[in-house]
């Protein structure tokens, strides 16, 4: 009974948590517009590829027999057609699911390995600081663009192994400063009363340590989120990505490959316009979550 009603609080504190992060999203005009884009995307990387009016592979032919190459916007085909006859429209909105996917399997990544090592580095400290610190240090002298060359040819080219890559290398400046974060909050004295108290490390962490710096892991997330939408759209832009899955990064590889990036602008500029969007809703959800902790914390004062 005592377990049961350990884990309703439990979830009555992560679901006021819930409700709090909501509020302070919904209050803020331009965090709203961007969680409600952001929930649109969502929904489209469900059912997307369900609604889309036509195959993203489907090629167009006119009527005397060639290829619909390029062709400007029509009633059936609103945002034209590529320089290979197919609908851009069906490509765009196929393309959100692999987008979604790479944000938040990346930037998942990159705050777990992030935070992990932030966490242990800045509480544990020692050798154990020392040495995730070196190879943070190591981390930040690898150019982040070559290095992902280098290890997508050694995993082979494909859509997952290039979301791993970028997993792999951009946890960096979140471990830094959540170190740093961790280091200021252990010497608080709600921590220093829980030692007192004999509680473990491990119920120190979670309990103490991680709710307080859940804000800034969310505003690392949503930079997360977005950085890997970036640099995997960069990676695809040079090839270095899964041209088989018709992502906003490969779009707009394939319009400059056609040579129509001018000539065609209504191939190339949604996808680029989209994926600035998302980085940008991203980013600012993170930033107001973490804004407003901080007008908290400077009202009421830092605690558990």
């Amino acid at each position: 009974m005592n377990v049961l009603g350990k884990e309703i609080g439990r979830n009555q504190y992560l679901i006021r948590n819930l409700r709090r992060g909501f509020k302070v999203i919904w209050r803020n005009p331009t965090s709203r517009f961007a969680f409600l884009y952001l929930s649109a995307l969502l929904v489209l990387a469900i059912v997307g590829q369900e609604i889309t009016p036509y195959s993203y592979d489907r090629v167009f032919y006119a009527t005397e027999g060639g290829l619909l190459r390029s062709q400007p916007p029509s009633i059936a085909h609103p945002l034209g057609t590529t320089a290979s006859g197919r609908d851009v429209l069906s490509r765009l909105i196929y393309g959100v699911q692999p987008t979604v996917v790479t944000g938040f399997v990346g930037g998942a990544i990159i705050i777990g390995i992030g935070m992990t090592v932030g966490v242990v580095a800045g509480y544990v400290g020692g050798w154990v600081e020392s040495v995730l610190m070196r190879i943070t240090d190591f981390a930040y002298s690898v150019p982040t663009i070559p290095f992902a060359i280098v290890l997508v040819s050694f995993l082979e080219v494909g859509f997952f192994a290039s979301i791993i890559v970028i997993g792999l290398i951009l946890w960096r400046g979140n471990a830094r400063v959540l170190r740093s974060q961790v280091i200021q909050i252990k010497e608080r004295p709600f921590i220093l009363a829980a030692k007192a108290t004999g509680s473990s490390r491990i119920r120190i962490i979670l309990k103490h340590i991680l709710p307080n710096i859940a804000p800034m892991a969310a505003l690392f997330f949503s930079l997360g989120v977005g950085y890997a939408i970036l640099v995997n759209a960069g990676l695809a832009f040079i090839g270095v990505s899964s041209p088989f899955i018709p992502s906003w990064g490969v779009m707009i590889r394939n319009a400059y490959q056609s040579g129509t990036m001018v000539s065609a602008p209504w191939w190339s500029l949604p996808p680029g316009i989209l994926i600035s969007l998302t980085v940008m809703s991203a980013f600012m959800i993170g930033r107001q979550l973490e804004d407003s902790d901080d007008d908290e914390r400077s009202v009421t004062g830092a605690g558990p």
